[in-house]
């Protein structure tokens, strides 16, 4: 097994007050290694979105923190500097609410990558994760209302691919989706680490999805089991 790209150091989330503490995740150690895919998978209210949301930092972890190569990348109390969010991306779940509904898409991606100071010619980076992310060239210059549900999900692929980040994190990407259009996405989403030379965590009820990654991770009333 490579070196760790990501690793969580016992974070957790506690909500409630108190008096009336509700541990939604128990501290959970993971890590994520480059050319890995790794799924969570569990029952509705698990704790899964929970596990996803405080890696990539956009919810705040109540103990323990995240690291990326051996560096903070956000903990308890502490979301991540604004420089380092390109490191951890994210695909969520309604891909077409996510972008602008009016601005091309390729538009979009441009921004994000200004955003984020990310150096490099944009339209190579973006032409290069359009191809990554199986997303037709036409379609950059379309707005997400434009674009059909796994269409914008490609959309969402490729502007967190065009950052290049360290690690990719898609929650229930595959659920708004047709049987036939899910496993065309999967097929993508599967090839990302192989591609990118980073890290894949899928947060999914979608079983050909899960086995098709490397190793599951299972979440009981928020306690992670690594079960392969």
């Amino acid at each position: 097994m490579s070196t760790a790209i990501l690793e969580t150091h016992g974070i957790g989330a506690v909500y409630g007050t108190r008096r009336r503490p509700l541990t939604v995740l128990h501290p959970t150690d993971v890590a994520l290694h480059a050319g890995e895919s790794v799924a969570v998978i569990g029952r509705s209210g698990a704790g899964k979105s929970t596990l996803a949301e405080i890696i990539l930092g956009l919810r705040l972890a109540s103990t323990g923190h995240v690291t990326v190569h051996g560096e903070l990348f956000c903990g308890a109390g502490r979301a991540p500097q604004a420089h380092r969010r390109r490191l951890v991306q994210g695909i969520p779940q309604d891909a077409g609410a996510s972008l602008p509904p009016r601005v091309a898409v390729r538009t979009s991606i441009e921004r994000a990558l200004a955003r984020l100071g990310v150096d490099g010619d944009p339209g190579a980076r973006i032409a290069a994760a359009a191809e990554i992310a199986r997303l037709e060239p036409e379609l950059l210059d379309r707005t997400p209302r434009q674009l059909s549900g796994g269409q914008a999900q490609r959309a969402a692929i490729a502007r967190a691919v065009a950052v290049g980040p360290d690690a990719i994190v898609a929650d229930e990407p595959t659920s708004a989706l047709d049987p036939s259009t899910s496993a065309d996405l999967a097929e993508a989403l599967l090839g990302l680490p192989a591609r990118t030379g980073g890290a894949l965590l899928v947060v999914t009820h979608d079983d050909a999805l899960a086995a098709g990654c490397d190793r599951t991770l299972t979440v009981r009333d928020g306690v992670v089991e690594q079960a392969r």
